[in-house]
């Protein structure tokens, strides 16, 4: 039961919408869904930016180090909690090393040469998640929610629904991450926004679902534990 995909998943949704805003923030980009406007703030983003990496890193240490957490699925361990882990340390990397700008503008040329060696290392998390989407579409590792859960219950004789939306998020994740080294340095706009919209897709969808499952994990809980029998 113990697996923190609740706070996790709604943190990692998080930093994937946010990361490619700052990314178009500080590039001059002007695309859909902005949420953030100018000016850029390097102290707003660097806090940001460092609470979703302690959270994150956090979580995910204590997921990965303590296996099995959660016996009645223990790989989730490696296919969530160890991907988050890299994810957190990143975003801890992020936020010093945007605490460290001044109010001079970024031009395109340093801000490539700025990532170039993070981008080896989301290359790598992109491979990682790559995987990650093909364990989860081979052995239905996701699989359905109890039926004693409200609302995810409900679907519990489909595993293959929850099983495939969850290989989308981390598929659409690994899209952005394997752009994200060619993204910057490439000319064309259209390679950008790809990573931009695969992102974003895949933030939103783990931060609904993330944020829902703080009502259904207390539903299933209860259901468990209580006698009760809510569907809802």
């Amino acid at each position: 039961m113990i697996m923190y995909n609740t706070l996790i998943g709604a943190a990692a949704g998080t930093a994937l919408i946010l990361v490619p805003r700052y990314w178009a923030a500080v590039r001059g980009e002007r695309v859909p869904l902005r949420l953030v406007r100018d000016p850029v703030d390097p102290g707003g983003w660097a806090a940001a930016f460092g609470v979703l990496g302690l959270l994150l890193t956090g979580l995910g240490f204590t997921m990965t180090v303590t296996h099995p957490l959660a016996e009645a699925k223990p790989y989730i361990d490696t296919l969530f909690g160890e991907p988050a882990l890299l994810l957190g340390v990143l975003l801890l990397g992020a936020a010093w090393r945007i605490s460290r700008r001044t109010g001079t503008p970024i031009d395109r040329v340093r801000l490539n040469a700025a990532l170039a060696p993070a981008g080896v290392i989301v290359f790598v998390l992109g491979l990682v998640l790559t995987w990650c989407t093909l364990a989860i579409l081979r052995f239905n590792v996701i699989s359905s929610a109890p039926n004693q859960e409200p609302i995810s219950g409900l679907l519990h004789r489909y595993p293959a629904i929850e099983n495939t939306f969850f290989a989308v998020l981390y598929g659409l994740a690994a899209i952005g991450c394997l752009l994200f080294p060619f993204a910057g340095k490439s000319s064309r706009r259209g390679l950008w926004l790809t990573l931009y919209w695969a992102w974003t897709a895949s933030g939103i969808g783990f931060v609904l679902f993330s944020a829902m499952n703080f009502y259904t994990h207390t539903g299933l809980v209860m259901n468990l534990t209580e006698g009760t029998a809510y569907r809802w």
